[in-house]
C-alpha cells in the first residue's frame, strides 16, 4: 500500500511501440521510504489487475488513455500532490492523485481582465 505519499518529481514519455499496449507513461518520484517510484501507464486496454507491485522499489499503475491529460495538468499546476494506491481482498483496488485543501475561487486568471 502507498498511502498519501507526496510526489517530488515526474517525467513524461510519449511514444508508439508494437511491443506495448500503452502510448504514454508518467513516472512519479515519491518522497519517503521505498517504494519511491510509480510508473503510470496510459493506454487503450487497462487490465483488471491495474496495480502491479514490482518488488520493493517501484509500482506500475495502468490508467485509461483519457486520464493522461487530466493527470498531467494536475502535475503541472498543483503543489503539493499526493499519490495513493492500494489493493484489498475482495478485490478492491484504488489508485489516484490528490492535492491539499484549497480555498474556493483559486485558479487560473484571465490575462485580459483588469487588475483586481
Amino acid at each position: 500500500m502507498l498511502w498519501h505519499r507526496e510526489v517530488d518529481t515526474y517525467t513524461v514519455d510519449i511514444f508508439r511501440s508494437t511491443a506495448s499496449d500503452f502510448e504514454r507513461t508518467i513516472r512519479l518520484g515519491l518522497i519517503g521510504e521505498e517504494p519511491n517510484t510509480v510508473y503510470m501507464r496510459f493506454g487503450g486496454t487497462v487490465p483488471v489487475d491495474f496495480i502491479i507491485t514490482e518488488g520493493e522499489y517501484s509500482w506500475t499503475v495502468h490508467f485509461p488513455y483519457g486520464h493522461f491529460q487530466d493527470i498531467l495538468h494536475l502535475l503541472q499546476t498543483e503543489s503539493p500532490i499526493y499519490f495513493t494506491a492500494y489493493e484489498f481482498a475482495g478485490p478492491v483496488r484504488f489508485a489516484g492523485l490528490t492535492t491539499d485543501e484549497e480555498h474556493t475561487g483559486e485558479g487560473f486568471r484571465d490575462d485580459d481582465l483588469p487588475p483586481a
